[in-house]
């Protein structure tokens, strides 16, 4: 049975009045957002001999003898845009990945009327740990709740999700540090692992305060090192509550607090450079999948306790396929010694090809 028109506004409604606050905290960052991303490109193009100007429309057009492309913050001309909108759908995405010889996380689609399959999910999880999340239409890490173990904790996080699509997935919590593999036409670029975003205590601020000064810090970083803000939802609240705290609690000083376990909202701080750590199976099978998939440029999401280690006798599991992927997750690192320069590189690399590209 479909959900009425009715609830549909009702859930809408809620998930607007929900997003607001956040919607508010994110959109103090556009101005972070647009210096960091004028700032890469404009000296990508110089160091690769390029001319850069400004589209009327706000597209930034690279032009290097006849061939030129548009970029937009992170977004490129390699894919096309039902490519995107294809991966962009986690079930879908899901369903074509367990198709291939590659471990995927378990998972199962439904509704808010179809809830008893997320149920039953929960119920055959041997943890049980499962996360909820829209299973269409968003990105970011919103509508995502980590962490449930109830019944009454998947209803919550199933209408809290279903504010922002009304198709939901629920899926196995998986353990083990998360990664992003980048690749262009198969090639294997870089890698950097993502660690989930914590405060530190002074002794005297709750996490909450914190949380508000490495905000205010953030926007006035020099050099910038993060482009979202970090910010207190159910997703945190479940994380906080799993180590037995809550918003109000004050860490000691210099101790850390695993704020949420979602990375999409983390820093430089917490991004770590691991690509001559990837084992060569791992890369080998990531080049496999997203050639499969026909992605130009892509930013595969890997969860595993050793990247080091063979994929026939570790852990790894491929969660999640990325076209145009963030180009600042290769900059914004704690060991800025050692990035790849991605941007240039990937001028480079569409110049001489023609991908991603218009001659005139």
């Amino acid at each position: 049975m479909s959900v009425q028109p009715v609830t549909r506004v009702w859930l809408r409604n809620k998930r607007r009045l929900l997003d607001a606050q956040a919607g508010l905290a994110r959109r103090r960052f556009r101005r972070i957002r647009n210096a960091f991303y004028t700032s890469l490109w404009s000296e990508a193009a110089e160091q690769v001999g390029a001319t850069l100007s400004r589209c009327p429309n706000g597209l930034v057009r690279i032009s290097q003898g006849q061939r030129s492309t548009f970029v937009d913050h992170s977004d490129l001309m390699l894919d096309s845009a039902i490519t995107l909108r294809l991966m962009a759908n986690k079930a879908m995405t899901f369903d074509l990945m367990s198709g291939t010889d590659l471990r995927t996380p378990a998972f199962a689609k439904f509704t808010l009327s179809t809830i008893e399959k997320a149920e039953a999910f929960l119920e055959s999880q041997a943890g049980p740990v499962v996360v909820v999340k829209p299973a269409d239409g968003t990105g970011g890490g919103r509508g995502v709740t980590t962490g449930i173990n109830s019944l009454q904790a998947l209803h919550a996080a199933a209408r809290h999700a279903a504010g922002f699509n009304q198709a939901l997935m629920v899926e196995e919590q998986l353990t083990g540090a998360s990664f992003r593999l980048l690749y262009f036409d198969g090639d294997f670029i870089d890698a950097v692992r993502r660690d989930s975003p914590v405060v530190v205590g002074d002794g005297h601020s709750s996490v909450a305060g914190l949380v508000k000064a490495e905000n205010e810090r953030r926007l006035n970083a020099d050099p910038i090192t993060a482009l979202s803000p970090l910010i207190l939802d159910q997703e945190s609240r479940n994380t906080l509550a799993a180590a037995g705290r809550n918003a109000s609690y004050v860490p000691a000083k210099v101790e850390s607090v695993q704020v949420k376990l979602a990375v999409n909202e983390n820093g430089a701080a917490q991004n770590h450079v691991v690509r001559d750590d990837v084992h060569p199976s791992i890369i080998e099978a990531g080049a496999k999948l997203v050639k499969s998939f026909g992605i130009r440029f892509a930013g595969l999401d890997v969860t595993a306790s050793d990247i080091s280690a063979p994929l026939e006798q570790g852990d790894t599991i491929f969660n999640e396929v990325n076209v145009n992927p963030g180009i600042h997750h290769h900059y914004l690192v704690s060991d800025r010694d050692q990035q790849v320069g991605l941007a240039p590189l990937l001028l480079t690399r569409m110049f001489e090809t023609g991908a991603g590209t218009i001659t005139i």
